[in-house]
């Protein structure tokens, strides 16, 4: 009974094994394509904003640029988190509420610039920013891996 027991111990060793090796494979091949989009996002911007120059009205090339830099933030945000994974093999909560209260401010600035947005779309947006904002304080107050100070005098 004994020996079956460290049998399935020994499986669930390799198996977890095996598991970070996969992940950890599949995110070393994320961040290079992260890094292309981001490219490919920065060289969208500046083709972006050629079109302003070739637009007629000057407000239509604006509303692309604004979104395309707002999203912009929300890929670097979502970025770190990767990042972070990679480094440190876990996600931190207050890098995915980042990234998500990042998403929503867009949503609401875009929906600000261009009219798009009424009254109770705004007020439930702020709600759960509101819950976000929360959230990300609860977590930085009880953070279980605090930031590290270094010490400047060594």
């Amino acid at each position: 009974m004994w020996k079956l027991k460290e049998a399935g111990a020994s499986l669930d060793s390799r198996m977890a094994v095996v598991f970070r090796t996969v992940s950890d494979l599949i995110v070393k091949l994320l961040v290079p394509l992260a890094i292309i989009a981001l490219l490919i996002g920065v060289a969208r911007v500046f083709v972006d904003l050629f079109q302003i120059w070739k637009a007629g009205s000057i407000t239509s090339g604006f509303d692309t640029l604004v979104t395309d830099i707002l999203s912009m933030f929300v890929v670097i945000e979502l970025m770190k988190s990767v990042v972070e994974y990679f480094e440190y093999h876990r996600f931190r909560i207050s890098l995915i509420l980042d990234a998500a209260m990042v998403f929503l401010l867009r949503e609401v600035m875009i929906g600000l610039y261009t009219h798009a947005m009424g009254a109770p779309a705004i007020a439930a947006i702020s709600g759960l920013l509101l819950v976000l904002g929360a959230l990300r304080l609860v977590g930085a107050k009880y953070d279980p891996d605090p930031p590290r100070v270094v010490n400047s005098t060594t």
